[in-house]
Formats: structure tokens, sequence, C-alpha cells
């Protein structure tokens, strides 16, 4: 019988992906721990919102119960909307089951590394022995270099401030398609509903194309599974992202595994500089100028940046044994 493992998260990826959180449940239970039995505690503040067993929600309060207070072999905590100190739920969980934490960045101030067998991050300000520095990963399985006929510059990700859509948008008529001919499709739905509002305006169905409903917004349908992303990325001329900070970023690396060329303007903290720069074009220590004029300014130089081979480092199984090897020495 396999032994069981908890993670723990605000996000879920049920019934649909919709972030990079997300998709690294779905990683976690698929992937990285396929040689577990993995149960996920969905928690948003200090009350429980699921516990779901490969997507299958444990519906009856006694059994859910029951079950959290069983054997685990240790719990991953992934950092998100919930109370680490909460005395009803979540310090009970991670005093009695060994724990570990997924932050994006660290140190956090909402994580307390002592309370933890061990970190896991994107990038320290402070490491030591017990923080992890790992990328994200993706399945090499969906996202592999496949070309078809470069139709569009695609934007994957949820719209948000934070990916700083209205930037492209708002200008992209008149700077890029009406010289390029090369039109924007932004992939992804959004839970903001002001700022949606915001750049759906500039989608015309023409310049800008957009897999949001503007009259359903909360529909599953607005976002797009990994292998449909995956087909887009294989259609796409370039991909951008004008985020002024990301952490990882696992829609660059999928984009990146297609061979698509990547365009950034922003903080990528989850990088080493020096190694990601030449698989990129663009900024990646910092915000400088304007997306659009960089975009423009590789589609008038034809760049082309094959990073499908570099970014193999990335594929899950690689992921899977660092993140494994982490967690039982810590056992």
């Amino acid at each position: 019988m396999k032994e069981r493992v908890l993670l723990v998260c605000s996000e879920s990826p049920y019934p649909v992906v919709v972030g990079g959180y997300e998709r690294l449940i779905k990683h976690f239970e698929t992937h990285i721990f396929a040689d577990y039995d993995v149960y996920f505690l969905v928690c948003c503040g200090d009350s429980i919102k699921a516990l779901l067993h490969y997507g299958v929600p444990v519906r009856n309060k006694t059994e859910r119960a029951r079950i959290l207070t069983q054997s685990f072999a240790f719990a991953l905590l992934i950092h998100s909307d919930f109370d680490h100190e909460d005395p009803q739920l979540i310090k009970p969980l991670i005093d009695r089951i060994p724990s570990f934490c997924f932050t994006q960045l660290h140190p956090n101030s909402e994580v307390v590394d002592e309370r933890f067998k061990g970190i896991i991050t994107h990038y320290s300000d402070s490491p030591h022995e017990d923080v992890l520095l790992i990328g994200g990963a993706y399945d090499p399985a969906i996202f592999y270099k496949r070309r078809r006929d470069e139709e569009f510059i695609v934007c994957v990700g949820r719209i948000h401030h934070a990916k700083n859509q209205l930037e492209l948008v708002s200008q992209y008529r008149e700077k890029i398609y009406r010289r390029h001919k090369l039109p924007l499709y932004l992939v992804g739905g959004s839970s903001d509903d002001d700022y949606y509002l915001l750049v759906s305006q500039f989608v015309d169905n023409v310049s800008v194309l957009s897999t949001s409903d503007p009259q359903h917004l909360a529909a599953a349908s607005n976002w797009r599974t990994a292998q449909q992303i995956a087909e887009i990325c294989n259609q796409a001329r370039m991909f951008v992202m004008a985020s002024a900070e990301e952490s990882f970023c696992l829609a660059l690396i999928e984009a990146m595994a297609c061979g698509t060329t990547c365009v950034v303007n922003g903080m990528y903290y989850g990088f080493d500089e020096h190694d990601l720069r030449p698989h990129v074009f663009g900024n990646i220590s910092g915000k400088v100028g304007s997306t659009l004029d960089l975009l423009d300014e590789a589609l008038s130089r034809d760049i082309r940046i094959d990073a499908s081979e570099w970014v193999k480092k990335y594929v899950i199984a690689e992921t899977k044994q660092k993140l494994l090897a982490f967690i039982h020495e810590r056992l």
C-alpha cells in the first residue's frame, strides 16, 4: 500500500487549471508524487474548502476528519492564502505531520522556516541548508517542439494587473499589427473583472484576440488545457510576457519547450540571469521601456531563439529527482 502525502493550498486545479499554483498541484499529484497516495486539502484563511483525492471530493465531514487524522509520510504546504499559525487547522497538521513549505520567494514574512522540515522556493535572499532552490517544471509529453504556421503573437496567463496585459493591448494595433500583420492572442481567463474590462475594450477580434468570453468571465471555457496551450505555442511566431516581475513563470518555459521565441520585459527571480539571458529576447533583471517596442524590434530583426533544448533542465523528471531527494533526506 502506498504511503499517503498531503498537499495543502488555497488554489485548486479543479475543475480547471487557471494559474501556476494549480499547475503545480497537478504536477505533484500526477508526476512528482506518483509513488504516493496523494490527498489535497483546499483551505482559505482558517477554513477548509475541500478535501480531494485526485479530483474526487470527500464530501462527508466525518470521513474527511478521519482521513486528516491518519498517518501521512509528509505534508507539502503550497503557500498562498491561508494562515500557517491557525490553531484550529494548519498548525495542528504541521505539528503532527512532517511538513515542508513551498513559497515563491524566500524569506517570506508569513512563513516561519523553523516550523518546517524544509523550504522549497524559486528564489532566496537568505539560503540555508534546509532551503531548496528549484525552478518550475513542465511536462515534455505535452510541451515539445512541433512548429506550425506562425499565425500570431501569444501571451499566456490570467488577465490580471500583475500580468500587465493592458500595456500590450492598448497600442498593439498601432505599433505591431499594422506593421507586422500578426494579431495578439491572449490565452487565459480572469478573476479581476475591473482589470478585464480595461483590457477587453481593445479586444477587437482582428488585431487582438482573447479566449475569454466577456459575458461569462467565470466560465471554465475561458481557460485552455495544457494540450491546447502547447498547440497554440507551436503556432505562435513569438510568446510575449509584459509582467514587471515573475518568480518563475511556467508559461515561459512551456513556450520555450515548443521552440517559440520569447520576448520578456521584467524581473525573473527564479532563473540564473546569465543562464537565461541567451535564451530570451528582452529584459530579465527588471523592466526597461516598452514591451511593445521590444516586440517590434524582435519582429523587425526577425529574431528567432529556439530554447527547446536548453529548457529541458526543467522537465518534471528532473524536478522530481531533486525535490524527492531533498524531502527524503529530512524525514
